[in-house]
């Protein structure tokens, strides 16, 4: 993803953030054929058979945690307009061996670069992540010709913390894996409540897990 706008202030949310469904699927196919989508993805290109094996059984864990009334400790996100057209995709998962620590990570379609989309899906990570789950790190890697992601990783306040040379293969060719973080103390606090306030992200709450996102849907 390419260099995104910034966000400026709190009326600038104008895109929707809904828990995906299998339903979504094809939109997601289709935004990972996108050889530009694709370009500094390690695991892409790929077979849509891959990407079903991956996302597929994310999203029915994460329909079943909802039917139970829980967040999903990998959540996933379809990013929307205001129109209910489809611009990317947008993760939070929870990292194995770092109690209270999640890695983000989102895809979005060409047409949504350059307008500050990504620069909102990246705070709306962060918040849902820090009040939802009461995240206590955020983390994020990309390869280092990813200049967008690496962009929205350091708005987002994330520290680059270390560098894999040669780590990834991808088409045959070995990249270099950044890999970003920081403890949300470091973060900026009051920016991830005034985005949690603006998109309705209620504080955790173990008696009641669905209160976080009332009805757990989108805004």
């Amino acid at each position: 993803m390419e260099g995104d706008a910034p966000m400026t202030s709190r009326t600038e949310f104008t895109e929707r953030y809904r828990f995906a469904t299998r339903d979504d699927l094809p939109a997601f196919l289709e935004t990972l054929e996108d050889p530009a989508v694709t370009r500094w993805l390690w695991f892409a290109p790929a077979p849509p058979s891959f990407y079903e094996a991956y996302f597929g059984p994310l999203l029915d864990a994460q329909a079943e945690a909802l039917a139970r009334g829980r967040l999903p400790a990998t959540s996933v996100f379809a990013v929307e307009d205001g129109d209910g057209g489809f611009l990317g995709q947008g993760a939070t998962v929870a990292v194995e061996g770092s109690p209270g620590g999640f890695e983000i990570g989102f895809q979005l379609r060409r047409a949504a670069w350059g307008r500050g989309v990504g620069t909102r899906l990246a705070w709306f990570l962060g918040a849902y992540a820090v009040r939802c789950h009461g995240a206590h790190r955020l983390e994020g890697s990309c390869l280092v010709g990813n200049m967008g992601s690496r962009r929205l990783m350091t708005i987002l306040g994330l520290q680059e913390e270390g560098r894999r040379p040669g780590f990834r293969l991808k088409e045959g060719q070995r990249h270099t894996e950044l890999l970003y973080g920081a403890e949300v103390a470091a973060l900026d606090g009051v920016r991830l409540a005034e985005v949690a306030e603006v998109l309705g992200l209620g504080p955790k709450d173990a008696a009641r897990p669905d209160a976080c996102w009332p009805a757990s849907r989108a805004r």
